[in-house]
């Protein structure tokens, strides 16, 4: 198996009889946390035994569920991702259309707006709690050098996607790619949030420098500067393998652990007991170019068209969670 020192690919000993994972100090996990402005990044390129090919991976996590056997809360993957099925899903849709039938019966009744809100309150902020959020994850590479998890709601996750598109089509090049020559050259990414709360918007658009020629003609270019040389070449042992940030639950698995949890949820809130058993999977169904661009010779690797980013229709982040997800997302990456 080989081993990576110092950057380098070398051959591993085979008299060395000793787990060497083992003596490696416990990694400190790096987020990059995107501010409010200007956050400037380049997408590393795909990486890992398990990678699928593309430069992100998306994750649909499940918060509000306590461990069975520490009793501490923490996040769970939900396995909508890897079985098209999840558990949690499941009972969130039936909560949903309890919540549903209980408004309507109270509106024939002709009960005022304010008494349904109040009286739907808790049922309606476990539905929150317990929905699955989506996020898509990158290794990103921040403007100081430092290899970090980049992670993106879906809005800015899509118009990532679409300004990568973007590139290889004006350049046919990779926008992950580490290197920076005319022909083989990545970029630099501008992720941009504005607003707070349920107002906060995100964009993404590729960073550009101004260049004047020599009659002082002032023009723009994509942003192709090149990347610290220590991360070019020791990438491999920088960059995180995206997919396995978080713990893959089976369905059975999350349903042994929702099951666990349903005497304190029925508890805390006794709209959330169902007569029935939870029931069967719910499972919905270019600008014009200023000017010429040094265009590549190898075609195009990475993979930017998943098929599932749409597949499953879980919740997003809400703009207002945004803040509360990272600091979780942080937490269990760290413990």
């Amino acid at each position: 198996m080989p081993l990576w020192v110092d950057g380098e690919k070398v051959m591993a000993n085979p008299n060395i009889k000793i787990n060497l994972d083992s003596l490696k100090e416990k990694r400190e996990w790096k987020r990059h946390k995107v501010k409010d402005g200007s956050n400037q990044f380049r997408i590393g390129p795909p990486h890992g035994e398990t990678s699928n090919g593309y430069p992100y991976r998306k994750w649909q996590i499940i918060w509000g569920l306590n461990d069975p056997v520490t009793g501490r809360q923490r996040p769970y993957a939900s396995s909508m991702t890897t079985e098209k099925r999840c558990p949690v899903t499941e009972y969130v849709a039936q909560l949903t259309k309890k919540a549903d039938d209980m408004k309507s019966a109270m509106k024939a009744a002709g009960s005022p707006e304010s008494e349904i809100k109040d009286r739907l309150k808790d049922l309606s902020e476990l539905i929150s709690q317990l929905r699955p959020k989506t996020t898509y994850v990158y290794n990103g590479i921040d403007k100081g050098g430092e290899v970090g998890l980049l992670e993106l709601k879906t809005t800015a996750h899509k118009k990532m996607k679409a300004e990568m598109n973007q590139y290889v089509q004006d350049y046919n090049q990779d926008p992950t790619s580490l290197n920076a020559a005319d022909d083989d050259s990545g970029v630099w990414f501008n992720v941009i949030r504005a607003g707070t709360g349920f107002d906060t918007e995100y964009d993404v658009k590729k960073c550009q420098t101004k260049v004047k020629n020599a009659t002082g003609k002032v023009s723009f270019e994509d942003d192709r500067s090149p990347l610290p040389e220590h991360i070019v070449e020791n990438y491999d042992t920088l960059a995180y393998d995206l997919a396995t940030i978080y713990q893959i639950k089976t369905y059975e698995d999350l349903a042994e652990i929702l099951e666990a949890n349903l005497p304190h949820i029925v508890e805390a809130c006794p709209d959330a007991g169902l007569d029935e058993a939870v029931s069967a999977p719910v499972i919905a169904t270019p600008a014009p170019k200023k000017q010429a661009k040094p265009l590549g010779t190898k075609k195009v690797e990475t993979k930017l068209a998943d098929e599932d980013d749409d597949a499953t229709p879980v919740a997003t982040l809400a703009a207002g969670e945004d803040d509360d997800f990272m600091k979780e997302a942080e937490a269990i990456l760290r413990s």
